[in-house]
C-alpha cells in the first residue's frame, strides 16, 4: 500500500510536467536529516549530513494561491573514525532517497519583480538504499550493512510534512523551511523511527 501511494504521487508529478501551462523550476540545496529512535521511556538521534536536486512545476489554483508538484533526488552522508592505539576504525553512512512533495503556496507581492511565498504539505519519501560501510586499518577489514535487506527492520517508504517560504526575485528563488516524519520507519513494534530535518536551497524558475 505504502509502494502504491508513492507510485500514485509520481504519477502526478508526470502528468503535470507534460502540462504547458506549469512553471517549471530547478531546485538544489542542503537538507540535513536527525533520525530518532525511541523504544519505551529511552530514545536517541543521530545525525546526517543531506543535500538534494530536483524539479518542481507550480499550478495557480486562483489569484495568489497555488500548488506546486515535484521530484527530488536526496543524498545522505555521515563519516566517523576512532581510533585505540594505532587501530583506526571509520564508519561511512550512506543513503539515497526520492522525495516527491506536494506544496500548496500563498504568494505575497513585493513589487513587480519580487514575492515573498509560504508553503506547506506533504512529501512522499522512499529510500532507494542505504549502507554502513566498516573499515579497519590494522586488520584491514571491510564490512557492508545492507539497510534494507532481506531481513532489515527499516522501512523504505516515509510520509513528511513540510512547511516554509520562499523568497523570488524574477527568475531566482531562495528558499527554506522544516520537514518532519510521521511514518515509522522501525518495522519492530516497541520500537519508533522518525526523521526530521531543515532545508535551505536556490532554486531557478524557467
Amino acid at each position: 500500500m505504502k509502494k502504491v501511494s508513492f507510485i500514485i504521487a509520481a504519477a502526478f508529478v508526470m502528468l503535470l510536467a507534460g502540462n504547458a501551462q506549469a512553471q517549471l523550476g530547478v531546485n538544489i540545496g542542503y537538507a540535513p536529516q536527525t533520525t530518532t529512535v525511541a523504544s519505551g521511556s529511552n530514545s536517541s538521534s543521530s545525525d546526517m549530513n543531506g543535500f538534494f536536486a530536483g524539479v518542481n512545476y507550480n499550478h495557480v489554483l486562483s489569484g495568489n494561491i497555488g500548488v506546486s508538484f515535484g521530484g527530488q533526488i536526496r543524498y545522505n552522508t555521515k563519516t566517523t573514525s576512532s581510533t585505540i592505539l594505532s587501530a583506526t576504525s571509520t564508519t561511512k553512512q550512506t543513503q539515497l532517497l526520492v522525495d516527491v512533495p506536494v506544496l500548496f503556496n500563498f504568494a505575497i507581492p513585493m513589487g513587480s519583480d519580487a514575492r515573498i511565498a509560504l508553503f506547506v504539505g506533504p512529501v512522499f519519501s522512499y529510500a532507494l538504499k542505504g549502507n554502513t560501510n566498516i573499515s579497519e586499518n590494522v586488520l584491514n577489514t571491510n564490512t557492508n550493512v545492507d539497510w534494507y535487506g532481506e531481513n532489515s527492520n527499516n522501512n523504505q517508504f516515509d510520509l513528511m510534512g513540510a512547511a516554509g517560504a520562499a523568497l523570488e526575485f524574477k527568475t531566482f528563488r531562495l528558499f527554506g523551511g522544516y520537514r518532519m516524519g510521521f511514518a515509522d520507519l522501525d518495522k519492530r513494534e516497541k520500537v519508533k523511527t522518525t526523521t526530521s530535518g531543515i532545508f535551505v536551497g536556490v532554486g531557478y524558475m524557467l
